[in-house]
């Protein structure tokens, strides 16, 4: 028996509902991934929905894709805590996009401290559960660094597998980072790195690990109050080792209740 439905079998029934209307979605939706550094932020009573996406060019020694896609619905419970329920798409090269992972019933404390020339936030935990042939356990500490209309943001991620089909004995990191300079109301402009190493107890060289970093322009459409709120980015990331995409082409599309 998977570990991860245990854990949450008291709404497993509406997460199989609701993630096969995301699955929808995504079939007929452009391409999109996982290559998205998160805020800490948790805004009460606001839902979600989300598309990160990523094609892939110049295939990596270990990823060999095509495109990959990953659509999230979020929902702020209170101030410090919120829900997530997201699906995972991948088209490796050769092969049609098929379904790749669900994540279910995230939840997330944040806190915000203010002074008179700088803010920060921390989320202190991110728990999320990966239903997989290999069920997995994320969890890690994201933070944000505010001056002006200057930010630095990092996420950096523990993932444990846990289960009856457990492929690596330690743990995976996988560390997200953005510098963003706000240009104007609607745009802004930054740089952003993501980096993965599958097992920290046999990290190997940098080649055998994913790098990869490029520019990103950010786009805040006009908002009319009592209207959802949306927002977009693309950009591209240049592949830093041998077992990355030389080129992975990403975008987002958020819209917000």
């Amino acid at each position: 028996m998977s570990w991860c439905p245990r854990l949450f079998s008291p709404r497993r029934d509406l997460i199989t509902f609701t993630f096969s209307g995301f699955l929808t979605l995504l079939a007929s939706a452009p391409a999109s991934a996982q290559f998205y550094v998160r805020s800490p932020a948790v805004d009460k009573g606001e839902a979600e929905i989300e598309e990160h996406g990523a094609f892939y060019s110049g295939p990596g020694e270990d990823e060999r894709l095509r495109q990959s896609h990953e659509i999230e619905g979020k929902y702020g419970i209170t101030e410090r805590f919120e829900g997530i329920l997201e699906g995972e798409l991948e088209q490796p090269i050769g092969e049609d996009l098929e379904g790749k992972a669900i994540e279910q019933a995230s939840t997330k404390s944040s806190s915000v401290t203010t002074t008179d020339w700088a803010s920060h936030s921390v989320r202190s935990m991110n728990l999320r559960c990966r239903m997989t042939q290999t069920d997995e356990i994320l969890f890690g500490p994201l933070a944000k660094f505010v001056r002006g209309r200057d930010s630095a943001t990092i996420n950096t991620f523990f993932v444990g597998q846990v289960g009856y089909h457990v492929e690596i004995e330690g743990l995976e990191l996988k560390v997200n980072w953005q510098l963003k300079r706000e240009l104007n109301e609607r745009w802004s402009i930054g740089l952003e790195g993501f980096s993965e190493i599958e097992d920290l107890g046999h990290a190997g060289s940098f080649d055998e690990q994913q790098h990869r970093l490029g520019p990103v322009a950010y786009y805040e459409l006009p908002h009319t109050e009592g209207r959802p709120e949306w927002k977009a980015a693309g950009g591209v990331l240049f592949g830093l080792s041998d077992a990355t995409s030389d080129f992975t082409y990403k975008f987002d599309l958020e819209v917000e209740f």
